[in-house]
């Protein structure tokens, strides 16, 4: 080996190894992403069955936030819930709801995070109000009604922070999920 290239295998490596690793914390943030993106679309799942099974029932909504809340768990930051009426089973979240901090009269409720630590007994407290903009008792679960039952749409946010978040930044995960109520004769 000749002396002039004794120090290039050095200056290689170092020219190589931010990429490598650039490449390898990424592989590792995307699946990290990927992960918390699952836990979100199961806990809008968890919920829009909890409230379809649930109905008209007073205290749905609570079962609702209890079911995310429980399927979420290992997130940090689930931001937002909102519980809204669907036109149909192809509908999304509508953007008024997505949008308030408080919810719709006759169309969603919505429930921040500190909303999913909350008691039953808060639900069924006649001052707590975020569960009133579109109450559970005026749900229709009756199959003679003109439409059938409603359709209860279950729309989670959430903030995944990357271990990196100097190279990635902060994404917000949101999900989805629409099921009819289930029926009552």
């Amino acid at each position: 080996m000749k002396r002039d290239s004794r120090g290039a295998a050095l200056v290689e490596s170092a020219m190589v190894a931010p990429l490598l690793l650039l490449l390898v914390f990424g592989t590792i943030e995307y699946g990290f992403m990927y992960r918390d993106s699952l836990t979100v679309a199961n806990g809008a799942r968890a919920g829009a069955r909890v409230g379809a099974s649930a109905g008209s029932d007073p205290l749905a909504d609570y079962q609702i936030l209890a079911a995310v809340a429980g399927a979420t768990g290992s997130l940090d930051g689930v931001n937002k819930v909102v519980v809204f009426k669907a036109s149909s089973a192809d509908g999304g979240v509508p953007s008024a709801c997505s949008a308030s901090d408080v919810g719709v009269a006759g169309l969603c409720n919505v429930y921040s995070t500190s909303d999913l630590a909350l008691p039953q007994a808060s639900f069924a407290d006649a001052g707590y109000t975020k569960d009133d903009y579109w109450s559970a008792t005026t749900r229709v679960t009756s199959l003679s009604s003109q439409n059938g039952p409603d359709y209860i749409g279950v729309w989670v946010s959430a903030r995944h922070t990357h271990l990196v978040t100097s190279l990635f930044g902060d994404k917000t995960l949101t999900d989805t999920v629409i099921m009819r109520l289930e029926p009552t004769l």
